[in-house]
C-alpha cells in the first residue's frame, strides 16, 4: 500500500485554469472561489495498491494481455503500446471516501461542484502519476522501462474489464469497490495495467485513438496545438 496525505499532492494549476475555459488564468471572482474550494478539499489521505507479475505470469498477444490466465481483451491500440512487455503491473489508486464527502459539501452550488469535481480529477491524475513512478523505480531495479497507463474505458478498451482486474486484489485495503456497472466508488479512483520491460518507453497520450470525444483531455490538447 502506498500512501499520501492528499494536501502533499500537486496538479498544474494552469491546466486546471485551461479545463475550466479560462484560458491560463482565472477572472475574478472565480480565483477566490477557486481558493476556497481547494483550501476545503486538501484533507484526508490518498491511497493505493500495486500488484507485479513477471514474464512467466504475462503473455501479449495481438488484441489482448493474459496476466495468469486471465485474458484482459484490451485490445489492437492499447496493445500496440505493450507488445514489447515482459512483465506488468496492475493498480488501483483513489482519493478516498473523506475527499467524495467534501466534495458533496458543494451540490447546493453548480459553480461550486464544477470547481470541485475539475479539481478532484486532476488531482485524482497527480496521484496516478505519483502511483505511475512508483512503478518506475520498481522496473529500475531490474532494467526496465515502463509504457503509459491504460485503464479500462480507454481506447476501446471495455469498462467491465475492471471487474477481471480487480479479482487480483482481493478486498482491496483501498476501499475502492465497483457497481454493477464496474464504476468504481469513490468517483475519484484510477484502475489499469503498467507495461514494463526493456524495449518499452512512455509517450505522449494519443487523442485520435481513443473513443471519447467528451474527454476534458481532449478539448485541452485540441486547444494546445
Amino acid at each position: 500500500m502506498i500512501h499520501r496525505a492528499i494536501g502533499d499532492i500537486s496538479f498544474d494549476q494552469e491546466e486546471f485554469h485551461r479545463m475550466m475555459g479560462f484560458g491560463t488564468v482565472l477572472p475574478s471572482p472565480f480565483d477566490e472561489i477557486s481558493l476556497k474550494i481547494s483550501e476545503s478539499l486538501r484533507v484526508g489521505i490518498a491511497c493505493s495498491e500495486i500488484v507485479i507479475f513477471d514474464s512467466d505470469e504475462v503473455k501479449i498477444e495481438q488484441d489482448k494481455v493474459v496476466i495468469q490466465e486471465v485474458p484482459f481483451f484490451t485490445g489492437r491500440n492499447v496493445n500496440s503500446f505493450l507488445q514489447h512487455c515482459s512483465e506488468a503491473a496492475l493498480f488501483i489508486c483513489t482519493l478516498g471516501a473523506e475527499f467524495e464527502q467534501r466534495m458533496k459539501l458543494f451540490q447546493g452550488d453548480s459553480i461550486a461542484l464544477w470547481f470541485a469535481d475539475v479539481m478532484g480529477s486532476l488531482l485524482c491524475e497527480a496521484w496516478a502519476d505519483i502511483v505511475h513512478d512508483c512503478v518506475i523505480q520498481e522496473a529500475k531495479k531490474e532494467g526496465f522501462t515502463v509504457t503509459n497507463r491504460y485503464s479500462p474505458g480507454y481506447c476501446n478498451w471495455c469498462v467491465d474489464e475492471q471487474q477481471k482486474l480487480f479479482s487480483f486484489f482481493g478486498k482491496s485495503p483501498t476501499g475502492v469497490t465497483l457497481n454493477d456497472s464496474s464504476l468504481m466508488s469513490p468517483l475519484k479512483s484510477i484502475s489499469g495495467i503498467v507495461g514494463m520491460g526493456k524495449d518499452v518507453k512512455q509517450i505522449p497520450y494519443l487523442c485520435n485513438m481513443c473513443a471519447d470525444a467528451h474527454c476534458s483531455y481532449r478539448s485541452i490538447n485540441n486547444q494546445s496545438i
